[in-house]
């Protein structure tokens, strides 16, 4: 707590951040192990019977925020509860997606469920393909191949086939979203950025996986077919990345949401190298937001952290750490929404992560090597240091030490 206070002075603390980092991982292998439940909202530090929101399990991103460290900050174990969840959950989520949206099949989730398969609140409808994204994380990292074709696969292409009967298509043959909503932001209408940015990454892991594994090749056309159909990134009126297809986006927002940046950070279809207009207005859209006002919450300074880092911005990734710490950590180094919860821990693991190396498969049919970028945001406060044990998608392990701002030894293993 001294330290804390120290910190929030401006006296530098770099052992502090470190340990910020290690904490998320401490708090994730101790909320998240066979034979138990997955991470939720606090973990297994909520004190009371009436929790916030229930202690439950928030689909549209808290969720998978608390999931996020487990591949590259090498606790690849402590993904299986949330898998076990999600596998378990499908029967009652098919029954309560085909009474929402009628004969459709696979099945989505609202925005808050238990175990039990229960669901609270507002529909959420990409999150089954926001949860899908997570279980080809684990094999991309890990590539165990029956772990791909014995579970990831037939999860991943049921959430296709319910995207297959629900896309909708506009008079020119684009499809997109019906009825989205930006989580928590805006009205709910056709073609928002969120959904659309991820159900294209649905459509982009589904195909890896069915080329990976030779699997049903009408099945992995009419993916490609129908990703290819969909409506995408736009550019706005003041250079921003359009949150809706209307470009109404206020430049004085500070929402704490940045939903329509899902593309950037944790997807894969905006980069600054692939997509440098997409890339740069994704970071206009990022500045406006702010820091400031409703921005102020433990897990959204994680996730600013994490798209600074893609834009590769050091010192902007690093300031949202720092404001971490000032603004949103109880003196237990527990995050502060407020009231208390976990994701923001979970998450700024995760977000260092991308600070210090990034990873990716690439985006075409060549799955033989994937590509990784060493110190892609590192801040001057870290001019000198070390790492090991960060995984790498593809199946490597680094180890890499620095000095001034450049690695002198990495090795991949």
């Amino acid at each position: 707590d001294r330290r804390l206070e120290k910190y929030r002075q401006g006296e530098a603390d770099p052992e502090l951040e470190m340990l910020l980092f290690q904490y998320g991982r401490y708090l994730l292998a101790a909320s998240s192990r066979r034979p138990g439940l997955p991470a939720n909202l606090q973990g297994l530090w909520n004190d009371s019977n009436r929790p916030p929101w229930h202690s439950d399990y928030h689909s549209n991103i808290n969720v998978q925020m608390n999931y996020w460290p487990a591949e590259p900050a090498n606790l690849a174990e402590c993904a299986l509860p949330f898998f076990d969840l999600v596998m378990a959950m499908r029967e009652p989520s098919r029954a309560a997606t085909r009474a929402a949206f009628g004969n459709v099949r696979g099945w989505t989730a609202r925005t808050s469920h238990n175990i039990f398969g229960g669901h609270g609140w507002k529909w959420n409808v990409p999150s089954s393909a926001w949860y899908a994204l997570h279980f080809w994380e684990h094999f991309a990292f890990g590539l165990d191949t029956n772990f791909l074709r014995e579970i990831a696969w037939p999860m991943t292409r049921e959430v296709c086939e319910f995207w297959f009967d629900r896309l909708k298509a506009l008079p020119d043959g684009t499809l997109v979203v019906p009825d989205g909503w930006s989580p928590e932001h805006g009205p709910v209408e056709d073609g928002v950025a969120h959904d659309q940015q991820i159900v294209w990454e649905l459509f982009t892991v589904a195909l890896h996986m069915s080329r990976l594994l030779d699997e049903d090749r009408a099945f992995r056309a009419r993916l490609q077919e129908m990703r290819d159909r969909l409506d995408r990134p736009r550019v706005g009126r003041w250079g921003q990345l359009q949150e809706w297809r209307v470009d109404r986006d206020d430049p004085n927002d500070r929402h704490r949401h940045t939903s329509h940046l899902f593309a950037l950070y944790p997807g894969s279809w905006i980069s600054p190298d692939t997509t440098p207009e997409w890339a740069h207005a994704a970071r206009v859209s990022l500045e406006a937001r702010g820091t400031t006002g409703d921005s102020r919450r433990e897990w959204v300074w994680a996730w600013r952290c994490a798209l600074w880092a893609r834009l590769r911005e050091g010192e902007r990734a690093y300031e949202m750490v720092r404001n971490l710490l000032i603004y949103n950590t109880l003196p237990n180094l527990l995050g502060n929404h407020p009231p208390m919860q976990l994701d923001g821990n979970y998450g700024i693991t995760a977000a260092i992560c991308e600070m210090l190396v990034q990873s990716r498969w690439p985006l075409g049919e060549d799955f033989d090597a994937a590509e990784w970028d060493l110190l892609p945001a590192l801040p001057a406060a870290w001019a000198e240091g070390a790492c090991r044990g960060i995984r790498l998608r593809g199946g490597g392990t680094l180890s890499c030490e620095w000095r001034d701002g450049r690695p002198v030894r990495a090795e991949v293993e």
